[in-house]
């Protein structure tokens, strides 16, 4: 994601993101807020490192727990609760908590699907993330952990038979 903006539906912009030209600095910012929540870096061989608003430059494994051999699931705590992260069957990725663990996920990402033309009119579902009113409490948390999540998904994937794109395509 070199350059965009999240968009709460039916309220406009929420978020802004922007990465360098080498998608190896990507700061996360409320829009319209020139201090970002957070900004992440992605260091090749060294440990990738994150930055949160007033807080020290931490390695982001600290925050973010991942599973030892494979991306997914990938934990973090925030107010004093555990999220887990998990990617589905069919590559979509869900949130849940972990205490009580909950089947169904307070937010998840659908990804976009290609245009489809019916009569001639053409459509593209954009990608979205829906959160749960039980994910309102941690929107920044969840959104800064997505965008993580979904850019190492997309660069640690191989694109899919017939496809250019990583993991997950968009038009």
């Amino acid at each position: 994601m070199r350059r965009t903006t999240i968009s709460l539906r039916g309220y406009g912009p929420c978020y802004s993101v922007d990465s360098d030209m080498g998608f190896s600095r990507t700061k996360i910012s409320r829009y319209g807020e020139s201090e970002p929540l957070a900004i992440s870096e992605t260091r090749g061989i060294l440990p990738d490192k994150i930055t949160f608003s007033g807080k020290e430059r931490q390695r982001l494994r600290s925050w973010l727990k991942f599973a030892t051999l494979t991306l997914f699931p990938v934990t973090f705590e925030a107010g004093g609760r555990t999220y887990i992260w998990r990617s589905t069957v069919d590559g979509k990725l869900t949130l849940h908590t972990s205490s009580p663990i909950t089947e169904s996920p307070i937010a998840w990402f659908t990804a976009s699907r290609p245009p489809n033309t019916i009569d001639g009119n053409t459509t593209t579902l954009a990608a979205y993330l829906t959160l749960r009113p039980e994910a309102i409490e941690i929107q920044d948390e969840a959104i800064i952990s997505f965008l993580i999540l979904e850019h190492k998904s997309r660069i640690s994937s191989p694109p899919p038979h017939g496809s250019e794109g990583g993991q997950y395509i968009y038009y």
